[in-house]
């Protein structure tokens, strides 16, 4: 058995996902009882599609997962960068026409993000969903997408985009998309040092 940080019992669980503390949502029970949300994240967790993400030794679950997530964000967020920095004139000789062909990529990498993530969010739901930091980087994608979409109607498909210089609303949101990525990566990274575990009490850092 193994004891939890504030003195609860957990069962035991996989050398490799002991953490300090327990990592499901009902690895530990407090005398008060849970509450309705607690039973929810129990169930996502205690799902058979849930046990296999975080405990089958198959490449095919978590390494899979967790190697697609990344490969889809280096494609979307350095795919972005690339289409910003050129917005903002790094490269001039490089036309904006022929910048607008990663469009399709960014979207296909999202794709794979937003799969790839939804997984990983039902492996872990307490971890994430427990976890302020989370709703940060849901809201930094929902900007991020929103920001790429406009870039793609607003610069990239005009119809003289290499004609003239690139209006000031443009520049704006190739600023605004750089710094949502930025902001979205760091999100992400800290998601694993701020979560909190709600039955715990541990709280995270925001």
């Amino acid at each position: 058995m193994l004891r939890c940080e504030i003195g609860w019992t957990c069962p035991p669980v996989a050398p490799s996902f002991r953490i300090g503390y327990c990592t499901t949502v009902d690895a530990c029970h407090a005398s008060a009882g849970h509450r309705p949300v607690d039973t929810f994240l129990a169930f996502i967790e205690n799902s058979a599609l849930s046990d296999w993400i975080r405990g089958s030794e198959s490449i095919f679950a978590f390494p899979a997962i967790i190697t697609f997530h990344t490969i889809g964000m280096g494609f979307l967020a350095g795919g972005s960068a690339v289409i910003d920095l050129r917005i903002l004139g790094v490269a001039p000789h490089v036309p904006l026409k022929s910048v607008a062909r990663f469009l399709p990529v960014l979207w296909l990498a999202f794709s794979v993000n937003a799969a790839s993530g939804i997984l990983l969010l039902i492996a872990y739901p307490t971890k994430a969903l427990t976890n302020p930091v989370f709703y940060v980087k849901l809201c930094l994608i929902a900007l991020a997408v929103v920001v790429v979409y406009r870039i793609g109607t607003v610069v990239l498909r005009a119809p003289d985009v290499d004609q003239k210089p690139v209006p000031a609303k443009g520049r704006t949101l190739a600023v605004v998309s750089l710094m949502t990525w930025i902001g979205l990566i760091t999100a992400g990274r800290l998601l694993a040092y701020t979560h909190k575990w709600e039955l715990l009490g541990i709280r995270a850092i925001l």
